[in-house]
Protein backbone atom coordinates (compact mmCIF):
# COMPACT_ATOMS: atom_id res chain seq x y z
CA UNK A 1 0.00 0.00 0.00
CA UNK A 2 2.60 2.49 1.06
CA UNK A 3 4.29 1.46 -2.86
CA UNK A 4 0.67 2.54 -4.68
CA UNK A 5 0.08 5.40 -1.96
CA UNK A 6 -0.71 7.94 -4.34
CA UNK A 7 -2.64 5.52 -6.56
CA UNK A 8 -6.48 5.79 -5.19
CA UNK A 9 -8.35 3.13 -7.42
CA UNK A 10 -5.20 0.38 -6.50
CA UNK A 11 -5.41 1.18 -2.20
CA UNK A 12 -9.46 0.65 -2.82
CA UNK A 13 -8.31 -2.50 -3.96
CA UNK A 14 -6.04 -2.91 -1.76
CA UNK A 15 -8.02 -2.24 1.43
CA UNK A 16 -10.48 -5.05 0.42
CA UNK A 17 -8.30 -7.16 0.81
CA UNK A 18 -7.30 -6.08 4.06
CA UNK A 19 -11.15 -6.26 5.29
CA UNK A 20 -12.87 -8.75 3.55
CA UNK A 21 -9.54 -11.36 2.37
CA UNK A 22 -7.21 -11.24 5.16
CA UNK A 23 -9.83 -10.35 8.04
CA UNK A 24 -7.46 -7.42 9.39
CA UNK A 25 -8.97 -4.48 11.58
CA UNK A 26 -7.99 -1.35 10.69
CA UNK A 27 -7.91 2.08 12.38
CA UNK A 28 -9.12 5.26 9.85
CA UNK A 29 -6.95 8.30 9.37
CA UNK A 30 -6.42 9.83 13.01
CA UNK A 31 -4.42 12.82 13.47
CA UNK A 32 -3.03 11.28 16.92
CA UNK A 33 -2.31 7.53 15.70
CA UNK A 34 -1.43 7.97 11.98
CA UNK A 35 1.86 8.39 10.29
CA UNK A 36 2.02 9.63 6.83
CA UNK A 37 2.64 6.19 5.55
CA UNK A 38 0.44 3.08 6.18
CA UNK A 39 1.95 1.04 9.12
CA UNK A 40 0.62 -1.62 11.32
CA UNK A 41 -0.04 -1.71 14.99
CA UNK A 42 -1.16 -4.51 17.17
CA UNK A 43 -2.29 -6.12 13.92
CA UNK A 44 -4.47 -3.03 13.13
CA UNK A 45 -3.38 -1.40 9.78
CA UNK A 46 -3.35 2.51 10.25
CA UNK A 47 -4.87 4.03 7.61
CA UNK A 48 -1.83 6.55 6.30
CA UNK A 49 -2.46 10.22 6.46
CA UNK A 50 -0.13 11.15 3.07
CA UNK A 51 -2.73 8.35 1.72
CA UNK A 52 -5.36 11.04 1.27
CA UNK A 53 -6.33 12.92 -1.93
CA UNK A 54 -4.31 16.18 -2.46
CA UNK A 55 -2.19 16.20 0.42
CA UNK A 56 1.23 15.03 0.03
CA UNK A 57 3.30 12.81 2.38
CA UNK A 58 5.23 16.08 3.49
CA UNK A 59 2.77 18.45 4.61
CA UNK A 60 1.19 15.16 7.02
CA UNK A 61 5.00 14.81 8.09
CA UNK A 62 4.61 17.86 9.69
CA UNK A 63 2.05 17.35 11.32
CA UNK A 64 2.99 13.81 12.48
CA UNK A 65 6.71 15.07 13.03
CA UNK A 66 5.03 17.88 15.81
CA UNK A 67 2.93 14.94 17.67
CA UNK A 68 6.37 13.08 18.29
CA UNK A 69 8.41 16.12 18.40
CA UNK A 70 10.72 15.13 21.36
CA UNK A 71 11.37 11.80 20.55
CA UNK A 72 8.14 10.01 22.12
CA UNK A 73 4.55 9.95 20.89
CA UNK A 74 2.63 12.65 22.77
CA UNK A 75 -0.93 12.96 21.06
CA UNK A 76 -2.62 16.21 20.58
CA UNK A 77 -5.32 17.30 23.08
CA UNK A 78 -7.02 19.65 21.46
CA UNK A 79 -7.54 21.16 17.76
CA UNK A 80 -5.74 24.59 19.35
CA UNK A 81 -2.88 22.15 20.77
CA UNK A 82 -2.35 20.93 17.41
CA UNK A 83 -2.29 24.57 15.87
CA UNK A 84 0.05 25.41 18.56
CA UNK A 85 2.67 22.55 17.89
CA UNK A 86 2.30 22.24 13.98
CA UNK A 87 2.47 25.26 11.58
CA UNK A 88 -0.81 24.63 10.06
CA UNK A 89 0.16 27.24 7.16
CA UNK A 90 3.00 25.09 6.13
CA UNK A 91 0.42 22.03 5.93
CA UNK A 92 -1.63 24.27 3.74
CA UNK A 93 -5.59 25.08 3.99
CA UNK A 94 -6.24 21.92 1.05
CA UNK A 95 -4.39 19.45 3.15
CA UNK A 96 -6.33 19.98 6.41
CA UNK A 97 -9.64 20.44 4.26
CA UNK A 98 -8.98 16.87 3.29
CA UNK A 99 -7.96 15.41 6.38
CA UNK A 100 -11.24 17.23 8.00
CA UNK A 101 -13.54 15.73 4.92
CA UNK A 102 -11.87 12.32 5.95
CA UNK A 103 -12.62 12.36 10.25
CA UNK A 104 -9.13 12.65 10.65
CA UNK A 105 -10.00 15.14 13.58
CA UNK A 106 -12.34 13.39 14.93
CA UNK A 107 -10.70 12.91 18.30
CA UNK A 108 -10.23 16.38 18.83
CA UNK A 109 -13.65 17.18 17.65
CA UNK A 110 -16.22 14.60 16.34
CA UNK A 111 -17.93 17.87 14.20
CA UNK A 112 -16.96 17.77 10.84
CA UNK A 113 -18.66 19.94 9.47
CA UNK A 114 -17.24 22.85 12.06
CA UNK A 115 -13.70 21.83 11.73
CA UNK A 116 -13.74 21.99 7.83
CA UNK A 117 -15.40 25.55 8.27
CA UNK A 118 -13.19 27.00 11.19
CA UNK A 119 -9.80 25.67 9.05
CA UNK A 120 -9.61 29.22 8.34
CA UNK A 121 -9.20 30.71 11.37
CA UNK A 122 -7.14 27.62 13.23
CA UNK A 123 -4.58 28.17 9.98
CA UNK A 124 -4.11 32.15 10.58
CA UNK A 125 -4.29 31.16 14.68
CA UNK A 126 -1.16 28.45 13.87
CA UNK A 127 0.37 30.86 11.51
CA UNK A 128 0.32 33.71 14.72
CA UNK A 129 1.75 31.21 17.13
CA UNK A 130 5.22 30.27 14.77
CA UNK A 131 5.46 33.74 14.04
CA UNK A 132 5.48 34.96 17.66
CA UNK A 133 8.04 31.82 18.42
CA UNK A 134 10.13 32.23 15.41
CA UNK A 135 10.43 36.22 16.51
CA UNK A 136 11.61 35.16 20.33
CA UNK A 137 9.42 37.25 21.70
CA UNK A 138 8.70 35.97 25.13
CA UNK A 139 4.94 36.63 26.79
CA UNK A 140 5.53 37.72 30.53
CA UNK A 141 2.65 35.08 30.87
CA UNK A 142 4.28 31.89 29.22
CA UNK A 143 5.96 30.60 26.46
CA UNK A 144 6.27 32.71 22.40
CA UNK A 145 2.95 32.43 21.10
CA UNK A 146 0.52 30.53 24.43
CA UNK A 147 -0.73 33.80 25.27
CA UNK A 148 -2.32 34.24 21.89
CA UNK A 149 -6.43 34.31 22.50
CA UNK A 150 -7.66 30.93 21.09
CA UNK A 151 -9.89 31.54 17.78
CA UNK A 152 -13.66 30.91 18.14
CA UNK A 153 -14.54 27.57 16.38
CA UNK A 154 -17.70 27.55 13.49
CA UNK A 155 -21.13 26.58 15.45
CA UNK A 156 -22.43 24.47 12.36
CA UNK A 157 -24.51 21.23 13.44
CA UNK A 158 -22.17 18.19 11.97
CA UNK A 159 -22.76 16.91 7.97
CA UNK A 160 -25.65 14.71 8.02
CA UNK A 161 -24.69 10.58 8.17
CA UNK A 162 -24.70 10.45 3.60
CA UNK A 163 -23.44 13.84 3.93
CA UNK A 164 -20.26 12.43 6.20
CA UNK A 165 -19.82 9.77 3.64
CA UNK A 166 -19.81 11.90 0.48
CA UNK A 167 -17.03 13.99 1.79
CA UNK A 168 -15.00 11.40 3.02
CA UNK A 169 -15.14 10.19 -0.38
CA UNK A 170 -13.71 13.05 -1.99
CA UNK A 171 -10.68 12.81 0.84
CA UNK A 172 -10.06 8.98 0.47
CA UNK A 173 -11.27 8.20 -2.81
CA UNK A 174 -13.34 5.40 -1.42
CA UNK A 175 -15.69 4.72 1.07
CA UNK A 176 -13.87 3.80 3.71
CA UNK A 177 -16.03 3.57 7.27
CA UNK A 178 -19.41 2.98 5.21
CA UNK A 179 -21.34 3.00 2.31
CA UNK A 180 -24.38 4.94 1.35
CA UNK A 181 -26.34 1.53 1.03
CA UNK A 182 -25.55 -0.04 4.65
CA UNK A 183 -29.07 1.80 5.32
CA UNK A 184 -30.80 -0.17 2.79
CA UNK A 185 -28.65 -3.52 2.97
CA UNK A 186 -31.33 -5.41 4.82
CA UNK A 187 -34.32 -4.79 2.68
CA UNK A 188 -32.03 -5.57 -0.32
CA UNK A 189 -31.21 -8.90 1.27
CA UNK A 190 -34.69 -9.87 1.59
CA UNK A 191 -35.29 -9.31 -2.30
CA UNK A 192 -32.92 -11.36 -3.08
CA UNK A 193 -30.22 -8.43 -4.30
CA UNK A 194 -26.68 -10.00 -4.28
CA UNK A 195 -23.81 -7.97 -3.40
CA UNK A 196 -21.19 -7.58 -6.76
CA UNK A 197 -18.53 -9.94 -4.40
CA UNK A 198 -21.86 -12.71 -4.07
CA UNK A 199 -22.28 -12.41 -7.87
CA UNK A 200 -19.01 -13.29 -8.65
CA UNK A 201 -18.63 -16.14 -6.20
CA UNK A 202 -21.88 -17.88 -7.52
CA UNK A 203 -20.62 -17.63 -11.01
Amino acid sequence: MNCDIHLTDKLAIYFEEVKKGLGLAYVPPCVNRSLATFNVVNGELVYALGALKNVGLEAMRLITDARRADGQDKPFATLFDLARRADLKRVGKRPMEMLARAGAFDQLDPNRRRVFESLDALVSYSAAVHEQKASAQVSLFGEAGEDLPEPRLDPSPDWLPAERLAEEFKAIGFYLSGHPLDDYMASLKRKGVMTLDEVTEKA
